[in-house]
């Protein structure tokens, strides 16, 4: 499956499912929902600023910001192919509000824009909230709309999902002297693979990270900084690990199923950002066959709807 391309001026809304959404709509320039404006509410910032006592002055905290709310303004009008306004409008507004999103606890959205000014696709990751009509032109074909999308973060992601594999290179030192009595034991020394993760946007951004076997204790070590993080247990060569950072996932899968954030040492998932710019990375673990793999997965990210990169 692929998501549509966009043109300037358009914009989809659809599941967040492996590979993309094929059957998201595509509204803006060109289709029968047209938009008229696009803002963008960072929130206000919950604050741990605290007064310097018996003087003044302020103690700066930390500060934590919400997921920016997207407004949009537009309307639906009578398509090329004769859909009225009112069933324009319904396709928008059903997709928004979708019933197998909003039911299903966890389930994301994904809201795309190729802004008008931009020569760039851009996505954020969230649910669509409230959606309104105004029926009083219905009579001359447009339905006028107001709709929000509640973002699970302040930032806007690449539409292109970028991946590096890093493998292991195991060489063994010693020799074997007959007569032999096993079990045999080799001493071995681990040759570690290093490559660079590169974030061309301006703000950090969450990476999705895949161990797949066979190796013990997997993990994934950013070089020349204390930002690590390991799985303490041993992959099999059907066994795949995932570990997703994003703020609205945090999950840690082993084959598909949960329960193995507790074998996690090494620093919290919100630590794992990787920063703008190069991040020197490396697969860690034990692995005798030099056959395992791990694949961080990211999407360059800014906090701007379009841009050039």
């Amino acid at each position: 499956m692929a998501e549509p391309t966009l043109g300037p001026g358009q914009y989809s809304i659809g599941s967040n499912v492996p590979g993309g959404d094929s059957a998201a709509l595509v509204y803006g320039t060109g289709t029968a929902n047209l938009v008229s404006n696009t803002a963008t509410d960072t929130g206000s910032a919950a604050v741990q600023d605290q007064a310097v006592i018996g003087h003044d002055g302020m103690l700066f905290g930390v500060d934590t910001m919400p997921g920016m709310v997207i407004t949009q303004t537009g309307f639906a009008y009578v398509a090329a192919n004769g859909v009225s306004a009112m069933d324009s409008y319904a396709a928008l507004s059903g997709k928004w509000n979708d019933p197998a999103i909003r039911l299903a606890s966890g389930a994301t959205q994904v809201l795309r824009a190729h802004y008008p000014v931009s020569n760039v696709t851009r996505r954020c990751y969230g649910r669509g909230r409230k959606i309104m009509p105004t029926y009083g032109q219905a009579n001359q074909g447009i339905v006028p709309w107001t709709a929000q999308f509640q973002a699970a973060d302040n930032t806007w992601y690449s539409d292109t999902e970028y991946a590096l594999t890093l493998t292991q290179t195991p060489s063994f030192s010693g020799t074997l002297t007959p007569p032999l009595t096993p079990p045999y034991q080799l001493s071995a020394s681990i040759n570690y693979q290093t490559n660079t993760v590169v974030n061309a946007g301006a703000m950090p951004t969450w990476p999705v990270i895949t161990f797949t076997g066979p190796v013990t204790n997997p993990g994934l070590l950013y070089v020349n900084t204390p930002v690590s993080i390991r799985w303490t247990g041993t992959l099999q060569v059907t066994d795949s690990l995932v570990i997703d950072t994003r703020p609205w996932a945090r999950t840690v899968l082993l084959n598909g199923k949960g329960g193995q954030a507790g074998a996690l040492s090494g620093n919290p998932m919100i630590s794992l950002q990787i920063q703008p710019g190069s991040t020197v990375t490396r697969f860690t673990g034990q692995d005798y066959t030099g056959t395992s793999t791990c694949v961080v997965r990211w999407r360059s990210a800014t906090l701007a709807i379009g841009g050039s990169v």
